[in-house]
C-alpha cells in the first residue's frame, strides 16, 4: 500500500475542490457547480504565491491521482471524513470517475478567461478565504458590542498586538487596501463584501489602514 497523509485529503486542494462540488450539489440547484469552479481557480489564481506554490495544473492532477489510488486500493486507504465527503458529493457515480470529472472541469475552467466580479459575484467563502483579517476583525473587535464605536475597536486591537505588530498589521491593512483598490465603488463594495462582512465599508477601510500606518509611524519608526 502506498503511503499517505491524511491531511493530504482532509486539508487541501483535493478536499476544497471536493468541498466545493459538494456545496454546488447541496444547494438544491442555487449553485452552478461550472460557477463554483470558476470561483475555485478565480481565488487560488488570486496571489502569485498560490499559483506559484500549487498551480491549478497541478491540482487537478493530483484529482487524478487520487482517482487512481481510488481505484487501485479501494476506500479504506482513506481518511474516513475524506471518503464521506467524497460519497456525498458524488451522489452515487462512482467515485474515481467523480474525481476525474472534477479535473477535466477544473482544466477547462483555467483555459477560460478569468471571471470578473461584474459576471460572477464574490461568494461568502470567497470572501472569507480572499479577505480573513476583515472577518476575523470584526468577529474579535466589533460584533460583540463591546466598543462604541471603530475607532475604539481599532485602537483595542492596536493596544492588543503591540508589540507584535509586525505579525498582524500587515495582513489587515493589506486585506484593508486590497478591498478598496478591488471594489471602488459602492454598490460593488456592498455586491461583493459588505453583504458577508457586514462592517466593512470604505471609510471603515481607510481608517484601519491610518491606524496602522499612525502606530507604526509613532511606534516603531526606529526599528
Amino acid at each position: 500500500m502506498i503511503s499517505h497523509t491524511g491531511a493530504l485529503f482532509n486539508d487541501g486542494p483535493v478536499r476544497r475542490v471536493v468541498e466545493t462540488a459538494l456545496r454546488a450539489q447541496q444547494s438544491q440547484g442555487a449553485l452552478d457547480l461550472g460557477d463554483e469552479l470558476r470561483r475555485f481557480v478565480r481565488t487560488t489564481c488570486a496571489a502569485d504565491t498560490s499559483r506559484w506554490l500549487l498551480p491549478v495544473a497541478s491540482v487537478a492532477a493530483l484529482l487524478d491521482h487520487t482517482a487512481d489510488l481510488l481505484r487501485s486500493e479501494g476506500a479504506a486507504f482513506f481518511p474516513r471524513t475524506f471518503t464521506e465527503r467524497l460519497d456525498t458529493a458524488r451522489d452515487g457515480a462512482p467515485g474515481d470517475e467523480y474525481l476525474r470529472t472534477l479535473a477535466g472541469l477544473i482544466r477547462a475552467v483555467e483555459q477560460e478567461p478569468d471571471a470578473g466580479f461584474a459576471d460572477l459575484p464574490l461568494a461568502d467563502w470567497e470572501a472569507a478565504v480572499r479577505f480573513p483579517e476583515l472577518f476575523g476583525f470584526g468577529a474579535n473587535w466589533i460584533y460583540d458590542g463591546e466598543y462604541p464605536s471603530l475607532p475604539d475597536s481599532l485602537m483595542a486591537f492596536v493596544e492588543a498586538e503591540h508589540p507584535f505588530c509586525t505579525e498582524t498589521f500587515p495582513r489587515l491593512a493589506a486585506d484593508a487596501q486590497s478591498v478598496l483598490v478591488l471594489f471602488p465603488q459602492p454598490a460593488a463594495l456592498s455586491t461583493h463584501v459588505t453583504r458577508w462582512i457586514p462592517w466593512v465599508s470604505h471609510d471603515a477601510l481607510r481608517e484601519v489602514i491610518r491606524s496602522v500606518d499612525d502606530h507604526m509611524r509613532t511606534e516603531h519608526s526606529g526599528s
